[in-house]
């Protein structure tokens, strides 16, 4: 396991090692040149020249949702519910599954509201 982990720890740096991901020197020791793609040449669709901004143009702000984090709690207390249910097992582990998956789903349809 330990010669499995040292191989990809190799292969991973090997390309740093190569010089791999250098640019190349084209002419004299201070000019490089980037050949092969580039991300201008791989974007789709229009670009634009100049930004116009005016009124109509502006974007608003998103409401703050304030009680975000009750929500995650909910979410979280309620799966961490559903796993002690899971351990104590029977009639009682089931009741407790059931309340940590109703608190949970709770908490996420509060959260996706």
């Amino acid at each position: 396991m330990r010669f499995l982990a040292i191989s990809f720890c190799a292969l991973a740096m090997l390309p740093a090692v190569t010089n791999a991901q250098q640019l190349t020197q084209t002419s004299g020791p201070t000019q490089t040149s980037a050949s092969g793609p580039t991300v201008q040449a791989a974007s789709v669709g229009f670009r634009a020249t100049e930004v116009k901004v005016d009124a109509s143009t502006k974007v608003t702000a998103l409401p703050i949702r304030r009680h975000e984090g009750q929500d995650v709690a909910l979410m979280v207390v309620g799966v961490g519910a559903m796993i002690v249910g899971a351990l104590v097992g029977k009639t009682a582990g089931t009741i407790i599954i059931i309340g940590g998956a109703g608190m949970a789903l709770y908490g996420l349809y509060n959260y996706l509201e």
